[in-house]
């Protein structure tokens, strides 16, 4: 019993944790001052379809792509 409860924390902490990650980049995108509107609206579209993966993928790549992107524009 002991040990099931202890899986039960850790699954609920690792949710958690993912959650948060999944936030931060929401809110980091929203936040971004150099970010495009449809550049905006597509990294919200991308985390709220896929979004551990499309966390991952900003928190990589989002930041340095998009501040070259509105350098250009």
């Amino acid at each position: 019993m002991e040990a099931t409860v202890l899986v039960v924390l850790l699954g609920g902490l690792a949710a958690l944790a993912v959650l948060t990650f999944i936030v931060v980049a929401v809110v980091q995108v929203v936040r971004e001052p150099q970010l495009p509107f449809p550049l905006r609206a597509l990294w919200i579209i991308v985390l709220l379809a896929a979004p551990v993966i499309g966390s991952l993928v900003w928190f990589a790549f989002g930041a340095s792509i998009n501040r070259r992107i509105a350098q250009d524009i």
